[in-house]
This record gives C-alpha cells, sequence and structure tokens, in this order.
C-alpha cells in the first residue's frame, strides 16, 4: 500500500470518512459524528470540534498537530 499522505487525510476528514491509525504504539480514530468531528485514543479520550478545519488545527496527540506528526504513524483503516 502507498503512503498515506497528511494531504489526503484533510482531504478525507472534509469528506466525513473516519480515519483510524496507530502513533507510538497507541491506536486513534478521527471521528464525524453529531457531537461535532473528533479525535479519540483509543475509546479513551476524545475531543470535538465544530469543523473539519478546526479539527486538524486543534487536535493534538502528545501536544503535537496531526500534521506535525502525521509522518509517524501507521494507517489501519479509512472509513
Amino acid at each position: 500500500m502507498e503512503r498515506y499522505t497528511y494531504q489526503e487525510l484533510v482531504r478525507d476528514i472534509h469528506i466525513g470518512h473516519e480515519i483510524e491509525f496507530k502513533y507510538k504504539g497507541k491506536l486513534y480514530i478521527t471521528l464525524n459524528v453529531q457531537e461535532g468531528f473528533g479525535l479519540a485514543e483509543s475509546n479513551k479520550y476524545c475531543t470535538y470540534h465544530k469543523t473539519p478545519k478546526e479539527l486538524l488545527q486543534k487536535g493534538k496527540i502528545e501536544g503535537k498537530s496531526l500534521k506535525d506528526l502525521w509522518e509517524d504513524v501507521e494507517v489501519i483503516s479509512i472509513l
């Protein structure tokens, strides 16, 4: 499988897809739900944002934006 780029992530979040990925051995997922656009860690902790753009700007893992850590993730699935 070809590398899933940050630009593809941005596109897919705007379309409404949910992306499941691993970062430093932990499982995360981006969500598109009634509460908004979320970023969850292993179904334990979730932050919600009003728009995809806000999720991409304010969604953080260990203080890093998705853009800053994207090269180090392993994409599991795109729903």
